[in-house]
């Protein structure tokens, strides 16, 4: 099977056409190589000899293998997160300084693009930790999601590796963490109970219609919007729109830019960082 390093410069763009073309995606360019090193395990795994191929495959099908099941295939691996405990700063700086404190009670808050769960039991500390330090309890209930199955399943067990935590402050492993040793003799974290019980899991794929969710107070979308298209990214961003309860709150990072595809939000500019709150 060819490496990434062979295929043809107009195979490549038969692919990101096709991307566009039939789910949607349009892939940052400086993305590009790292994307068409992780697509191309999808060759042997539906035995296609070209990038060209699996373009074609998207709408056609290959090796028995329904044109459905390789686009879903595809899309799971472009949309799998990069797993890190660590929030953008942007993003964390404007929670704590701000939006936390105008979430009601029991507050619904929706995570999305999770990956394997770190992003959101890291907020789910965080969280904790606002409520340590302001003495006030405010049950945020905290739902995340992201495509693929697998990934979320991981996230529900709630154990991670020594190097899967290594970027976790050894204060929050001691508070919200325990260790244990497997039968490998390898060491593991256990999120604890009050962590992982303040966060549920569910898988949900953007480009299809989600608004079976319950209504939001606030929607936490740190760097998914940057795949899709213009049009598609509108129609999601309509869609968050109407799932937030009036007044509620759109987080997402600085770089990336919402009010040319919708006029459902308007973008505020507080000390505390910049957000983006329902019209309605």
């Amino acid at each position: 099977m060819p490496s990434a390093a062979t295929h043809k410069i107009d195979d490549y763009e038969s692919l990101l056409v096709a991307l566009q073309d039939v789910l949607g995606i349009v892939v940052p360019e400086r993305q590009r190589v790292r994307l068409l090193e992780e697509l191309t395990p999808l060759l042997q795994q539906y035995k296609l000899d070209s990038i060209d191929s699996l373009a074609k495959s998207l709408t056609e099908g290959a090796s028995g293998n329904s044109a459905e099941d390789i686009r879903s295939s595809v899309l799971e691996l472009i949309s799998q997160r990069h797993n890190s405990w660590q929030l953008r700063s942007e993003i964390t700086d404007v929670l704590n300084n701000y939006v936390v404190a105008q979430l009601p009670q029991n507050a619904r808050v929706w995570i999305v693009g999770c990956g394997q769960g770190q992003m959101a039991y890291s907020l789910a500390m965080e969280l904790a930790e606002y409520e340590k330090k302001n003495g006030e309890i405010k049950g945020l209930q905290l739902f995340a999601s992201d495509v693929p199955l697998s990934d979320i399943e991981y996230a529900q067990g709630a154990v991670y590796t020594e190097s899967q935590t290594s970027d976790l402050s050894d204060d929050y492993k001691k508070s919200y963490l325990t260790q244990s040793v497997e039968a490998e003799g390898q060491l593991s974290w256990q999120i604890k109970d009050k962590v992982s019980q303040r966060v549920t899991f569910s898988e949900c794929d953007l480009t299809n219609d989600f608004q079976l969710l319950e209504n939001m107070d606030l929607i936490i979308c740190p760097e998914v919007l940057v795949y899709f298209s213009n049009g598609v990214k509108s129609g999601i961003l309509e869609q968050f729109s109407s799932l937030l309860n009036p007044g509620g709150i759109f987080l997402t990072c600085i770089n990336q830019a919402i009010l040319p595809f919708t006029q459902s939000f308007e973008r505020v500019e507080h000390p505390a960082g910049v957000f983006y709150r329902q019209k309605g």
